[in-house]
């Protein structure tokens, strides 16, 4: 060590525990943990993960109160329209004609709900598993998600909201981390 207390083979005092990366080189070191067998999920990827745990719980619960909707006796629910029907008289609603087409869309929702909720639940169990067709089936899902919701927007203002969700998803599974932590860099 020189008397200045400064190494000139260290001008940066990087190499004896300082911390602090040689300016004018990127810190790959970051990038590279990531590629480590033992490495833990990058945090977007976490996010990620609680996001689809939390969309299919939500996904299976919507289906299970259309199966429960379902449960209902074809005359409760012709009672329950025909009282619809009386209490929105004065206004300019249109209420469904028949039973049938109700319990069709009844069921139609348990099973889109159901599929949206299992497939989410699965995908989010999986996705601490790094292989490409787990990133691959996450980024797929999440789009094919996106889409539905981008195409239910023109008659619902609401879906803008699990529509934002979607696209956030895909977009941090493309970033740096995620991919690195998959092997797609």
């Amino acid at each position: 060590m020189f008397s200045s207390g400064q190494d000139p083979y260290d001008p940066d005092g990087t190499q004896h525990g300082g911390g602090v990366p040689p300016r004018g080189m990127p810190d790959f070191g970051a990038h590279l943990d990531a590629l480590r067998p033992d490495a833990p999920l990058p945090g977007k990827v976490a996010l990620v993960r609680v996001l689809m745990f939390v969309g299919g719980a939500c996904g299976l619960a919507l289906s299970a109160l259309f199966l429960m909707g379902l449960s209902v006796s074809s005359e409760t629910v012709a009672e329950a329209m025909r009282q619809q029907a009386d209490a929105a008289s004065g206004q300019s609603a249109e209420p469904f004609s028949d039973v049938e087409t109700v319990r069709a869309m009844m069921a139609a929702m348990a099973a889109v709900t159901g599929v949206y909720g299992l497939l989410s639940t699965l995908l989010a169990a999986r996705i601490h598993h790094r292989t490409v067709g787990v990133f691959w089936g996450v980024v797929l899902f999440q789009a094919a998600a996106g889409a539905l919701l981008l195409w239910s927007l023109a008659g619902d203002y609401f879906a803008v909201i699990p529509l934002g969700f979607a696209v956030m998803m895909v977009v941090h599974m493309f970033s740096r981390e995620a991919r690195a932590h998959y092997g797609l860099l």
